[in-house]
């Protein structure tokens, strides 16, 4: 029954990596289990030598299976390879441990870095905007100045332009040549006006002489002067007609 428990401890402690230690050492266990022999015959000091002394065997052909050293102890290997076991247990709690130390130091800095963005959005923000708002002035300003700027310019060009005047003729100044032109240019409308006046007279003349010659405005047969060319001609056609029918009478007719 010791050899048993020791089997069951080194099943349950054995690392995943000696996968053909396991299936040889759960071979022996179910052996051992399936045994046919009475449990009084299990508490006989001899047959637990001989169970042993096969135990012992079995591990030893296991260890050489595995390529161990056949003078060492299977038992001490096996509990060598549960201390490596522990050793690689608690080497992977320290690293998961630092690992936990590592992310709960970030979640920390993460806080921390949101906590002084915040502060830093909230300090700077104001500054930027009263820069902003000081050079949005500085340009008002500077647009004002040079609206200033440019009307006095104006207002310089036409004093020189409208109070320029010929040194030899005191009185020939921009103002009484300008006045000149525009009262010129005015004569020349009212001429202008005039000669359309006159023009429209004539266009009218012309208008009543067409429809006199064409006839009436709508052009139906018989109406002005084309009427008095259209009798003149029947009248001249009769008139031939009757000469030719008096000549053949024997009438002799003189134009």
């Amino acid at each position: 029954m010791a050899t048993t428990q020791i089997l069951n401890d080194v099943l349950a402690e054995i690392s995943f990596e000696d996968l053909e230690l396991a299936r040889f050492l759960t071979r022996l266990q179910l052996a051992i289990d399936s045994s046919d022999l009475p449990h009084e015959l299990l508490n006989d000091p001899v047959l637990e030598t001989r169970l042993s002394e096969e135990i012992e065997s079995r591990l030893s052909s296991i260890s050489e299976s595995l390529g161990g050293d056949v003078d060492t102890n299977p038992l001490d290997r096996a509990h060598a390879k549960l201390e490596d076991i522990a050793s690689l247990e608690s080497e992977l709690s320290s690293s998961w441990s630092s690992a936990i130390d590592v992310i709960t130091c970030i979640n920390k800095l993460h806080v921390t870095l949101n906590t002084e963005l915040l502060g830093s959005i909230t300090t700077i923000s104001p500054s930027l905007n009263e820069k902003h708002k000081a050079t949005n002035a500085l340009s008002a300003a500077a647009i004002e100045a040079s609206l200033v700027k440019l009307s006095l310019l104006r207002a310089q060009l036409q004093q020189k332009l409208y109070a320029f005047s010929s040194d030899t003729h005191p009185n020939a100044t921009m103002i009484n040549a300008l006045s000149t032109a525009y009262d010129k240019l005015k004569d020349e409308a009212e001429d202008s006006i005039k000669e359309e006046r006159v023009l429209d007279s004539q266009i009218e003349g012309y208008t009543c002489l067409m429809r006199l010659v064409d006839g009436s405005p709508d052009r139906s047969p018989r109406k002005g002067f084309a009427q008095i060319v259209e009798d003149y001609i029947r009248v001249e056609k009769e008139t031939e007609e009757c000469r030719r029918d008096l000549r053949r009478l024997g009438w002799s007719t003189s134009d």
